[in-house]
């Protein structure tokens, strides 16, 4: 399994075929969420900045707004596309590994990056941001200058550029096992 590991963040990335091809559901459910991931900069950050640190032109509290959205849009790719009980389970067949376990079905690795990724982010950082955006920040400043003054910006700043390229290797993972198109290097 490929781990990706990133500051305070870890997750296995890997997913596995259910022999030479994905069922089509299984790519219906790939191209949803990476359609979400594809465009949601406060998920995987800008396509052109690939260490996932250019922040600009966002204005924090809407970021994390949409970063929390994405979070109930995976829900709903989770509850459309269940990890069925009939999901061939991994066994040796004449000394031949087959079959892929549930851990590697693709809302196993949604879960995974709700859970061991995004909540721990937001749990971290949204409602304490959001309490110091809406009643201590300074209300007369432009949102860029107000953003700027929060006490403790370099690590959620830090903490969410980790955030972003796990979620961008997600989507990058995506594209290669499920041969999408990949919308962000269109010119």
């Amino acid at each position: 399994m490929a781990v990706m590991k990133k500051g305070n963040f870890s997750i296995d990335i890997g997913f596995l075929k259910l022999g030479a091809d994905f069922e089509e559901s299984d790519r219906q459910c790939a191209w949803e969420l990476y359609t979400e991931l594809a465009t949601r900069i406060a998920v995987t950050g800008k396509s052109k900045d690939r260490d996932c640190t250019d922040f600009s032109g966002e204005v924090y509290a809407e970021s994390l707004t949409s970063l929390h959205t994405f979070f109930g849009e995976a829900r709903k790719i989770m509850r459309q596309f269940p990890v069925c009980s009939t999901y061939v389970k991994p066994r040796k067949l004449l000394g031949v590994r087959t079959g892929a376990g549930i851990e590697n079905h693709l809302g196993a690795l949604i879960h995974r990056a709700m859970r061991d990724v995004l909540r721990p982010f937001l749990e971290t950082w949204q409602a304490d941001y959001r309490f110091w955006w809406e009643n201590t920040s300074d209300k007369t400043l432009p949102p860029f200058e107000r953003q700027k003054a929060y006490p403790k910006l370099n690590d959620m700043i830090s903490q969410w550029s980790d955030v972003r390229a796990i979620m961008r290797a997600i989507q990058d993972e995506l594209v290669s096992m499920y041969k999408l198109v990949d919308v962000t290097k269109l010119a």
